[in-house]
């Protein structure tokens, strides 16, 4: 395994490569260094205890209350508010739920904190051991978010994330053939799974076709193209309308849940990094010239808050030759 790293202001990216196979993407923001990732290790403290759902909530020092069910505390006493417990992130946080912890000792900590974390390189090197971690860009990182993916040979998938489902929709196009698009697309739709880190309920739509043949072969080179997949996959049997369900545990969450908004498009920490790192290209290309970044509100509002995050890492980079303006796109102009 190879691990490919690539820092960028405001955020750390990263590649990992099965040989000369890209298998997964994965993002970490300076804004989320706070965040609760599978791996740490915290001293919580018990702010409640609900037996209706066999858990306890940890109070974690910072963000959310970490969920500690008691099938995940074994060997523990029996839990009560105000005690100081030692746990570890086995799931981060997702939506309005709170990071899920598993419990590891009684704590004598005074306070909640983090006693142990790591950034993206050390937990990639805990998810694959050994691998050979090198640095550079990575190319089309953006394309992991975007829904419709083109398939060889004709037809395409598109990918619709939701909070409930992930739904999977293959295309044959103009009258393509239905066994060989959806064979293609099976292998497209267990690659993109795993690139992307999407978890939980994934529903894939295929062509109907009318052969129990086709219809397992199919199903065949999906389970095929999954075998390789570190996170545990069930499949379900195809449905006489085209239709698998598919079970993936997500300890992380998928990179459109970090970087797109519930209707798919860019968020403005999104479309704001993306600008800022315009800034810089642009910055490294034309020497001493002045320069200005136009965008959208979304990001203009979020560059104005954050300035903590970029800012002063851009002037170092590029010096302070730049100005932040309000338009209708992102876009960067050089005064030379």
């Amino acid at each position: 395994m190879k691990i490919l790293m690539s820092e960028h202001i405001g955020e750390t990216r990263a590649a990992v490569y099965d040989g000369k196979k890209l298998v997964e993407l994965h993002l970490a923001r300076a804004s989320e260094a706070r965040r609760a990732f599978p791996g740490d290790v915290y001293s919580g403290r018990v702010r409640a205890v609900d037996t209706s759902l066999s858990a306890a909530f940890l109070e974690l020092g910072a963000g959310p209350q970490g969920f500690l069910n008691f099938s995940l505390a074994p060997g523990a006493p029996k839990f009560r508010e105000g005690q100081m417990l030692r746990v570890s992130v086995t799931r981060e946080a997702e939506g309005d739920k709170g990071p899920i912890m598993a419990f590891i000792e009684m704590s004598n900590a005074d306070e909640p904190r983090r006693e142990k974390g790591g950034n993206l390189k050390s937990r990639l090197l805990a998810r694959f051991p050994g691998a050979e971690v090198t640095t550079g860009d990575i190319p089309d990182f953006d394309a992991a978010i975007e829904r419709d993916v083109a398939l060889k040979g004709g037809g395409s998938i598109s990918i619709e994330p939701t909070k409930a489902v992930c739904a999977i929709d293959v295309d044959t196009g103009m009258g393509g053939n239905k066994k060989k698009v959806s064979l293609a697309a099976a292998k497209e739709a267990a690659r993109q799974v795993r690139l992307r880190g999407i978890g939980g309920l994934i529903l894939i739509d295929f062509p109907n076709m009318r052969s129990k043949k086709d219809r397992d072969d199919v199903w065949q080179t999906l389970a095929d193209n999954f075998e390789n997949d570190p996170n545990a996959i069930k499949l379900a049997p195809m449905s006489r309308f085209g239709t698998v369900e598919i079970s993936r545990a997500r300890p992380l969450r998928s990179l459109p849940e970090m970087m797109t908004d519930r209707y798919g498009q860019a968020t403005a920490e999104t479309l704001a990094l993306r600008g800022v790192a315009r800034l810089a290209a642009e910055g490294a290309a034309s020497g001493g010239a002045k320069l200005e970044l136009t965008a959208p509100r979304k990001a203009y509002d979020w560059l104005e808050r954050n300035k903590d995050l970029w800012h002063s890492e851009l002037t170092d980079k590029i010096g302070a030759r730049f100005t932040l303006a309000l338009g209708e796109t992102l876009d960067v102009k050089a005064d030379r």
